[in-house]
């Protein structure tokens, strides 16, 4: 029974409900700032001190999700078990709940199931005395294991066959290293079910097709059809959209007949997919063939309305032309046919993930470790017993259900598979009478990427009601918010009510998933801000600031003239601790990411703007100059023959070589390396002084007692002695920010004694175990902590935030675009699925999208619009009274056109389907949903305005009127052509000091090759310690050869270059070219004057016909293609304009619509080097040239390149570089 709510509690009615309701599980869904700790809390004390039945505290199960939270939750029980027994001093059993606690299992999941494996280890195959493996040794050991097991299949005869297709199919020619990433994210998608190896081995099922089944009757074939269903409801909203447009008075009447005929094509295609039938809709959509628009007549209509028609029509053609090349490219029979074909291949690839479990786990056992996975899986199957081949509660699992009183679970909605399995069995009875009480907020689920299931939560809220009834269990909602103003809550259920549905979003926004206002603010004027950043027609002027005109910095200064003018008008904040206003303060301001990528551009502004900003940068350590010549010198000392690493450690402020004698000692001795150089030049007296020799020396003695130590002790033993042979820790102390520089190297040797402490030794595997993490993006940054009164801004990510709140938040960066790299892998993971991947041809070489991957790149796409749909709800909802959401558009008219096209679609609250699945930032959402506001700037309205009661203020922002300080006053004039990125380490050089020399000397127009040239000077750190000046300033010019340089003599390798680039540049991919087809063509391109006879003849048409096939296997794929792309850019040296001009070979954009670049190389690389050497020369020369090229086509096309290649004509391969 629930008692009855004493008039003078706070809580809510849902609040008190969820306190006491008992006799069935619970499920709590409590919304952003609804009290859910203080909910929790009380729930826990009340079933503890209850005078009828009450529960000691070790009768409770409270699985957290961090041990932060278990410690609060701990910290606060302590609290109100203190306050209670000053009310009760007598009552001994409330001491005793005191004493309980520490034995309490409040915890992590993972915590507790530590606890059951260190109680049970005796019914497990372990050593009793295990221990925790560390991430990084857990990660090298699964390096290891993967790398034998890959090595045994080789040798396997049986399978070998299979192994090598496998191989073929997910890696390079030259590596193993995709097929090894491949294993280990599928272990790793497996390990989260509860019985990984039977997960793994229902893979091959899918693919496992008999002759008589067709492709309607496949299990994935249901998400293609409802994607289908789904697109052609977007294509017919597009045509009423455009019959509505069409009948208005002023409309274009005559396209109605362009309409007509447009309708009945989709509509036989629609026919078809109603019956389900594939065949039938590839014969439809494969003949489509629309009918040329009908000429409308000049002033026979509103121009606009024609406009919007025509534009109309395109992106429904655009849509159906996208749908065939996604599904109808061949025929249904041969889509069902590879799949059976990939059959054998998943087989093998399921197998051998399989038995890389299976010796992972052998190699654990050996050296008495586990790791996080382990401990879930340990506890599971100490928890079940098999009974005619299924799982059930063991005799242990039954001793916790009966000890355990209640189980209460936190943030439910990130629970995967294996944990609710875990939960399962420790509770009692069906969910209609059981003791599972689980809180969370579906709307919060933003751990997808560490696969939680959020349809965990969302089945039971749908099968629970809200009166326990048919042997379910009972879902309450705590929706009223005690965090935020009413207009935050307001817009926050404006945007979401029209983003969220049970389609896209996996949620449906009703009135019990919106927010009620439940705070107690003072009543003001404080509507939510959409700031927008859009280029202007001055912008476009200030191309030599053009790296400073990027939306990082423009969000960031809009954010800081924002911050600037609150603290000028005494803004005011309610104190979280005295609940009065008092004036605001930097610590009361977030800004929120949705990643770091941008953070170190607004440190960079905010430091400009002297505005403290805090930061917490979790990559970065590696590259601190500190740590990167302790690396350097790690390095010699295991392997001196590495040329790098040896230059750094020469050029380190302890040995002080200059660049002039390095270079003396290069030119000197010509040997293979660098180290040979250095020996051969100190053995045989080439030291031009004696205070050389003296360093060369010091050097090779030092190098000589860190090899013995590295030889006969420990790395931290070698750490502490290069730092004690060089003073370098005390020298690092010394410079700027030398406190953090100190605890940097601390780190280092932190690490290094943590490395010591796994299974792993020795100076070699250390520094492998570093490369892998920084391969794996972790990183050894000491954390700055911040306390809630340091009175900095602070900036993280919108997941960092989850659980705070702060009085004014800013959310930046909402025109970036989403994340989809997973979605571009060669496979795809699903847990009902299995696993997808591509076709792929391994004789020809080629990768096209399978049945399956479609399918699943559809379901994938929907989970990550839900999840971001997620994570944007979790940032709004941070803010307590004032909210800003920042973003940029290329052109605010068209963007504002382009949301009203959409909007304008459905009169419903909820936007079309397609607009929420097809947006690709968070622009794209909001954009549609706010132009629906009636207090939305526009124009001219075309979409009907939404009645509701959220307050907005928009902020449009020209790019112009956020220069940098400096520049206000100059750039008004400055007119440049278009700027390109110039990479960092070319700004530094450019810096340098003698700024007078530097301008007279630079040419005004640059060579990508030129500017190559450059910036391979070497690199500075912040306080340009190794800074060095060149002693001369290199320049090239290229002249044509004199006439006489000319007769009879045969053409140069660069000439020979040219010819080849100029056949490239005619030549049809789509053909077939044979030696005489070819021959002929060469002789065409004479004729046309396109090919000298000298180059004609200069060309190999022998070897070209061989390497043409190689080159077509990539383009002849490609939608479109771009030769001999001229570009002319200009950069900024030292206040003078430079043209920087370039040539791309190829440009081409593929069937998903993505730019790669194309650069063809004839250089003669294989001479005197390996494969191996000759392909690393190749990326060694040309990486920087390509990522010039890169960023000039991103700044021109204002699109992203995916990849840049090389075709080396010499190792006749693609080479992928950036």
């Amino acid at each position: 029974m629930i008692p009855e709510k004493p008039q003078t509690t706070t809580f809510t009615d849902a609040q008190w409900e969820a306190i006491w309701h008992t006799g069935s599980d619970v499920l709590v869904a409590a919304a952003a700032g609804s009290g859910k700790t203080r909910v929790l809390i009380t729930r826990l004390i009340e079933k503890v001190i209850a005078k009828k039945n009450p529960i000691d505290v070790d009768e409770l199960l409270v699985v957290t999700f961090t041990n932060a939270a278990a410690a609060e939750m701990r910290q606060r029980m302590a609290s109100a078990l203190e306050e209670e027994l000053q009310r009760q001093p007598n009552n001994e059993r409330l001491r005793k709940q005191l004493t309980l606690l520490n034995k309490a299992h409040i915890s992590t999941m993972h915590s507790f199931c530590l606890h059951v494996v260190k109680q049970y280890a005796y019914m497990l195959d372990i050593d009793p005395a295990f221990r925790i493996a560390d991430t990084m040794e857990a990660a090298l050991l699964r390096e290891d294991v993967l790398s034998e097991v890959l090595e045994q299949l080789y040798s396997e005869e049986e399978t070998v066959q299979l192994t090598y297709a496998l191989v073929d199919s997910f890696s390079s020619d030259r590596s193993d290293i995709d097929i090894e990433t491949l294993i280990e994210q599928l272990y790793n998608y497996a390990a989260v079910d509860p019985d990984p190896v039977g997960w793994l081995r229902t893979l091959p099922i899918l693919y496992a097709i008999g002759e008589e089944v067709t492709i309607e009757q496949l299990p994935i074939t249901s998400i293609v059809f409802d994607s289908l269903d789904a697109t052609l409801q977007e294509v017919n909203m597009q045509y009423e959209a455009i019959r509505n447009l069409a009948e208005q008075p002023d409309g274009p009447n005559a396209f109605l007949k362009t309409v007509e005929a447009d309708e009945k094509i989709v509509g036989a295609f629609a026919e078809a997919l109603k019956r389900r039938d594939w065949q039938a809709m590839y014969e439809s959509v494969t003949s489509v063939q629309f009918p040329r628009a009908t000429s409308i007549k000049k002033d026979s209509c509103d121009p606009h309305l024609a406009e919007m028609v025509k534009q109309l029509r395109k992106e429904a053609k655009e849509t159906i032309e996208a749908l065939r090349n996604r599904y109808f490219v061949r025929p249904p029979a041969r889509l069902v046919e590879e799949m059976r074909q990939m059959h054998p291949l998943i087989e093998h690839l399921a197998a051998v993930t399989e038995r890389f479990y299976e010796a992972y786990q052998e190699a654990k056992r050996e050296r008495a470790i586990v790791d996080f996975a382990d401990l879930e899986h340990y506890a599971y199957a100490i928890l079940t017993t098999e009974e005619n081949g299924m799982r059930k509660p063991s005799e242990i699992a039954e001793l916790y259900q009966e000890k355990f009183e209640e189980v209460l679970v936190d943030e439910y909605q990130d629970t995967n598979l294996l944990q609710e399995a875990i939960i399962q069995l420790v509770k009692r009875n069906s969910e209609g009478h059981g003791n599972l009480f689980m809180v969370g907020d579906v709307k919060q689920s933003i751990y997808r990427f560490r696969l939680a299931e959020p349809q965990l939560f969302l089945q039971k809220y749908a099968r629970f009601t809200k009166e326990s009834k048919d042997g379910h269990g009972t879902k309450i909602d705590l929706n009223a918010n005690f965090r935020s103003r009413p207009e935050i809550l307001q817009a926050t259920n404006f945007i979401f009510s029209q983003l969220m549905g049970a389609d896209v979003g996996e949620i449906v926004y009703d009135d019990d998933a919106s927010l009620k206002y439940g705070a107690r603010y003072e009543a003001l004027h404080a509507p939510v801000n959409l700031h927008l950043i859009t280029d202007s027609e001055e912008e476009q002027m200030i191309d030599v600031l053009k790296e400073e005109m990027k939306p990082e910095h423009l969000e960031a200064r809009a954010i800081i003239q924002q911050i600037e003018k609150l603290m000028r008008e005494g803004a005011e904040v309610t104190d979280a601790f005295t609940d009065e206003k008092r004036p605001m303060e930097y610590r009361d301001i977030v800004i929120l990411f949705r990643s770091m990528t941008w953070a170190n551009t607004f440190a960079e502004e905010f430091k400009r703007a002297n505005i403290p900003l805090y930061v917490e940068l979790r990559d970065g350590y590696f590259d601190a100059i500190e740590v990167q010549v302790m690396m350097s010198i790690l390095q010699v000392v295991d392997n001196s023959y590495q040329d790098i690493p040896l230059a750094s450690t020469l050029r380190a402020p302890f040995f002080d070589f200059t660049n002039d004698e390095l270079s003396d000692i290069r030119k000197t001795v010509r040997s293979d390396t660098f180290f040979e150089a250095v020996q051969q030049y100190t053995q045989e007296g080439h030291a031009k002084s004696e205070a050389l020799l003296e360093k060369l020396n010091r050097f090779f003695y030092l190098l000589k007692r860190w090899k013995n130590i590295a030889q006969h002790g420990s790395v931290t033993e070698l750490i502490a002695a290069i730092l004690e042979d060089t003073y370098y820790y005390e020298y690092v102390g010394a410079l700027p920010n030398g406190k953090q520089r100190q605890a940097n190297i601390r780190a280092l040797q932190n690490r290094a004694r943590s490395y010591e402490q796994t299974s792993y030794r020795g100076l070699f595997r250390f520094l492998r175990f570093i490369e892998r993490m920084r391969s794996r993006g972790e990183d050894l940054s000491v954390a700055k902590h911040v306390t809630d009164r340091d009175n900095v801004v602070r900036l993280m990510t919108i997941h960092a935030s989850k659980g705070l709140e702060f009085p004014y938040v800013f959310v930046a960066g909402l025109g970036r675009t989403f994340n989809e790299r997973d979605l571009r892998e060669k496979y795809l993971f699903d847990q009902q699925y299995g696993i997808a991947v591509k076709a792929i041809d391994p004789k020809l070489r080629a990768i096209y999208t399978s049945l399956p991957f479609n399918a699943l790149t559809e379901k994938k796409k929907l989970e990550l619009r839900a999840e971001e749909m997620r994570i944007l709800y979790v940032a709004m909802t941070r803010a307590k009274e004032h909210l800003h959401l920042v973003g940029s558009v290329k052109n605010f008219e068209t963007a504002t056109y382009s949301w009203q096209q959409v909007a304008q679609l459905s009169e419903e609250q909820l936007l079309p389907s397609y607009v929420r699945s097809n947006a690709s930032n968070y622009l794209d959402w909001l954009g549609p949903a706010l132009v629906r506001h009636e207090q939305f700037p526009l124009e001219e309205r075309i979409c009907t305005p939404l009645i509701n009661d959220s307050q907005w203020q928009f902020t449009m922002w020209e790019a112009h009127t956020l220069l940098p300080r400096e520049q206000e006053d100059r750039m008004a004039e400055t007119s440049q052509e278009e700027a390109v990125e110039v990479p960092s380490d070319f700004n530094d050089w450019l810096n340098q000091e003698y700024v007078a020399v530097a301008a007279t000397e630079t040419p005004s127009k640059q060579s990508v090759t030129g500017l190559k040239r450059l910036t391979m000077l070497e690199q500075f750190d912040e306080e340009q310690l190794f800074r060095q000046q060149p002693s001369e300033e290199q320049k090239e010019w290229t002249y044509e050869r004199p006439s006489f340089m000319q007769e009879e003599r045969k053409l140069s390798g660069a000439e020979k270059g040219t010819a080849v680039h100029a056949l490239m540049e005619h030549l049809n991919f789509q053909e077939t070219y044979d030696a005489e087809k070819l021959q002929s063509f060469i002789a065409h391109l004479v004729h046309r004057q396109l090919l000298t006879t000298e180059e004609a003849q200069a060309l190999n048409v022998d070897s070209l016909v061989k390497q043409l096939p190689v080159i077509q296997q990539k383009l002849s794929l490609a939608r479109t293609i771009w030769n001999e792309v001229p570009f002319t850019y200009s950069y900024e040296v030292n206040g003078e304009a430079t043209l920087l001009q370039g040539i791309i070979d190829c440009l081409y954009e593929d069937e998903q619509g993505e730019l790669h670049i194309v650069d063809y190389k004839t250089d003669r690389v294989m001479y005197n080097r390996t494969w191996e050497e000759a392909r690393a020369e190749l990326m060694k020369r040309y990486t920087f040239q390509l990522q010039t090229y890169k960023s000039s086509v991103e700044q021109i096309t204002k699109r992203p390149v995916a990849h840049c290649f090389i075709f080396s004509f010499d190792l006749n391969e693609w080479i992928k570089l950036v």
